[in-house]
């Protein structure tokens, strides 16, 4: 440093003062960010949904008898069963319908599943149950003791959502019960072991009240035959038509034993073009008031002080 010459000063950096004003545009945008992400969740569709429901302009209702929902959810199946404070969910649609599921389950205040039911591991049964379980608390996932393996990307995520845990699991005999509420569910069968999916698939018989419901799956004639000749009890008043209403489903002999009041089929587009005339003629014969999903949207049977009302949905 020369003679005479002035050491350098460094200037001092100074920073902004920001005031509360400049913080609010920030934390506003936070704060909606939050809210956006709350309510794409589960539990912030049913919040919204009850919140809905306590303004007095409408939601979803309390359910003081039994109901039974069956999703419009194309040529698939999903079924919501509530009896009071209590619900479950019989399949779960293709893969494309989780959404379809998980959202319908927020509109209906369904907070938690005492069980999800597996009948097969069809693709157009179980795309959607991934999804249901990684979104939706559930006590119990039931299956059949027969219950087959399926090679498909839907059912390797099942078994991924399946091996995380987090609820019971418990496969089911023919003779066994569960419950939802005062509804009791009765496992009819499969009594034997079937080559094929379809022909596996879990029956369930319901009874609550007085009134019955008889939940099939995908069985076809082959099956079908098996529990006629059974000698079970397989009368129902209203019968989930088996396997989407197809050629090889609701023979003669198996539609007479049921004698349902009501028939309901869930079925969409489809190049198979379900139902076929054969089971709806004879459940017509039967005398079975028919509903289908692809006609009538989402069906929903519900029970109260021993009357039945049938609401649909499209």
């Amino acid at each position: 440093m020369g003679k005479g010459s002035r050491p350098a000063h460094r200037a001092k950096k100074r920073f902004p003062k920001l005031s509360l004003r400049d913080f609010l545009p920030v934390a506003g945008m936070l704060l909606l960010a939050a809210v956006l992400l709350f309510s794409a969740s589960y539990p912030g569709r049913v919040f919204w949904n009850r919140l809905f429901l306590a303004s007095g302009f409408g939601g979803a209702e309390e359910v003081s008898g039994l109901r039974i929902h069956v999703i419009d959810v194309g040529k698939a199946d999903a079924i919501l069963v509530q009896c009071g404070d209590h619900a479950g969910l019989i399949d779960a649609g293709a893969a494309d319908g989780g959404d379809v599921v998980v959202d319908y389950l927020a509109r209906q205040g369904v907070t938690s599943l005492d069980f999800v039911v597996m009948t097969h591991p069809d693709s157009d049964h179980i795309g959607g149950m991934a999804q249901v379980l990684r979104e939706v608390p559930v006590k119990a996932f039931l299956q059949s003791e027969f219950a087959l393996e399926a090679d498909s990307l839907e059912y390797d995520a099942l078994q991924r959502e399946l091996d995380r845990g987090g609820f019971s699991r418990r496969a089911l005999a023919q003779g066994d019960t569960f419950s939802l509420g005062e509804a009791v569910f009765t496992v009819l069968g499969p009594f034997r072991e079937y080559e094929d999916t379809n022909n596996s698939s879990l029956v369930c018989r319901l009874e609550y009240q007085g009134f019955t419901a008889l939940f099939c799956g995908d069985i076809e004639e082959e099956a079908e035959l098996d529990y006629v000749k059974s000698g079970l009890d397989l009368s129902a008043g209203l019968l989930k038509v088996p396997h989407h209403g197809s050629a090889s489903s609701c023979s003669k002999r198996f539609v007479e034993a049921v004698s349902p009041a009501y028939a309901v089929i869930s079925v969409g587009p489809d190049r198979n073009e379900l139902p076929r005339d054969k089971p709806l003629r004879r459940l017509e014969k039967a005398g079975a008031e028919i509903y289908r999903t692809d006609t009538d949207g989402t069906v929903v049977f519900s029970v109260e002080e021993g009357a039945l009302t049938i609401e649909t949905e499209k």
